[in-house]
């Protein structure tokens, strides 16, 4: 009788430190989740700039550098596709469409929310293919 209580202890004890182990790998690591949040927060603050009519280059520039240097960090927060040839191309082309606004920043609202749709179309086709 004692040994079936250690046997059923041990794997209550099994099951349980299983379920927490793929919780923690479901979950992933904080780094990949705090890119895209930043991202989407900064995509957030230039469509609620374009709301407020708000497009100077002051407020667009900083949301802008923000995103680019983001950027750079895709690939490394993403290491399961860092070798996917149409991740490395979305990564690139969002790269790209962030590095034309910086060259000509838009100063008014109709530039800037060409700019913005760019971008946002580049986001949008890389969550197309990697988000299901």
């Amino acid at each position: 009788m004692r040994s079936v209580i250690l046997v059923l202890i041990g794997l209550f004890l099994g099951v349980t430190g299983t379920l927490v182990l793929m919780n923690a790998l479901r979950k992933g690591t904080a780094y990949p989740n705090g890119v895209m949040a930043v991202m989407s927060a900064q995509m957030g603050a230039l469509n609620n700039s374009l709301k407020q009519n708000r497009c100077a280059a002051t407020d667009l520039l900083p949301r802008l550098q923000t995103l680019r240097h983001l950027g750079n960090d895709l690939e490394p927060a993403f290491l399961p596709t860092q070798d996917d040839e149409r991740f490395i191309r979305h990564a690139s082309e969002l790269r790209a469409a962030v590095d034309a606004a910086l060259a000509a920043t838009p100063s008014d609202c109709a530039a800037a929310s060409v700019v913005i749709n760019r971008i946002g179309g580049t986001c949008k086709a890389c969550h197309d293919d990697f988000r299901g």
